[in-house]
């Protein structure tokens, strides 16, 4: 693969790196973003990571020496502008930089992007982008294994594993094929626990999380003739009393997906100067059509809207009126 080859060459011909990934990092944006780390700096490269949101706690221990820099607005625009190379890991458009995207703009040198998601913006020199893929994890274990450019030792495996497993919804999504499975078991042959994975990541709830959810649950709306659209709202509130952060609320949605006559559930949450719209769908359902109409994008069944300037009251009878009428005309064809 051609793509290969170019991005080992801008590895190999720069030095200076700068890596980041999207605000509201999920498992998939904080692995891949360690793993490219990890093998940069078994290049003798100088790295640096710098992200906009913090990381959540349960994906701490993918960085435990802490070389994650929370960006700061006095101290990292020059690191971001002067770069060789500026790395978007897991996003295509600068808008998910939030305000880091003002220094992305005013960057000369290059600028790639490694990613799964669709529709990359043309605002890269170079994309390695695979919307069949897997997580951005699978991506970067293809990289590395067709073009040899490192070895892959534990502290990549564990971050692309991570990565893999948390996009692929701990292996049951619709991308999980037999060379995900191949791949997971190659990165375990390289010292990875699933075990600890999965434990580090999903049994590290707090008794505020589990509150929260109880109540969540407790106030499911189904909506359509059968129950086909469930919502859930998360308000700043509730967040505030029960003492947990919006990364807490990732996997909700998913327990609105388990009601048998739901084929898609919307979960709304209240954040910092507006809201955020989860959207997940079942079978051919394109729930990332019906985010694009917002600004917002992702994958056929598991999409995202940020509304920055809206509250999620302004959207949320439209949204539910879309989603009714996606079902009933895919039910048409």
């Amino acid at each position: 693969m051609s793509e290969y080859s170019e991005l080992k060459k801008i590895i190999q011909t720069n030095n200076s790196f700068v890596l980041t990934t999207h605000v509201n990092p999920d498992g998939d944006a904080i692995g891949s973003v360690m793993a490219v780390y990890h093998l940069l700096k078994n290049l003798n490269k100088e790295v640096r990571v710098i992200n906009y949101s913090p990381t959540p706690y349960f994906l701490q221990f993918l960085d435990p020496e802490g070389v994650i820099e929370q960006y700061n607005s006095e101290i990292h625009p020059g690191v971001i502008i002067s770069a060789d190379v500026f790395m978007a890991i897991d996003f295509n458009t600068p808008s998910r930089l939030s305000r880091m995207s003002e220094d992305f703009n005013k960057r000369t040198g290059t600028r790639v992007c490694i990613d799964h998601h669709q529709n990359p913006q043309p605002v890269f020199d170079f994309l390695l982008v695979d919307t069949l893929a897997a997580a951005t994890g699978h991506i970067l274990y293809n990289f590395i294994e067709n073009t040899k450019i490192v070895e892959i030792d534990y502290d990549i495996a564990v971050n692309l594993y991570a990565a893999i497993m948390t996009d692929t919804g701990s292996f049951r999504f619709e991308r999980t094929t037999p060379e995900v499975h191949h791949i997971a078991a190659r990165l375990i042959e390289k010292g990875v626990s699933p075990v600890n994975v999965y434990a580090q990541i999903y049994d590290q709830n707090s008794p505020g999380k589990l509150t929260l959810l109880g109540e969540i649950l407790s106030s499911v709306k189904l909506f359509g003739e059968n129950g086909e659209v469930g919502t859930v709202v998360v308000s700043a509130d509730a967040l505030k009393r029960h003492g947990i952060e919006e990364a807490d609320t990732d996997g909700f949605v998913n327990f609105i997906m388990s009601i048998a006559s739901v084929k898609i559930g919307l979960k709304f949450i209240e954040v910092t100067k507006g809201c955020k719209v989860s959207l997940r769908s079942k079978g051919d359902l394109q729930v990332n059509l019906l985010a694009a109409k917002y600004g917002g994008g992702g994958h056929k069944n598991a999409s995202g809207i940020r509304l920055p300037s809206k509250h999620y009251y302004e959207v949320y009878d439209q949204l539910i009126e879309e989603a009714i009428n996606m079902i009933k005309e895919n039910e048409a064809k």
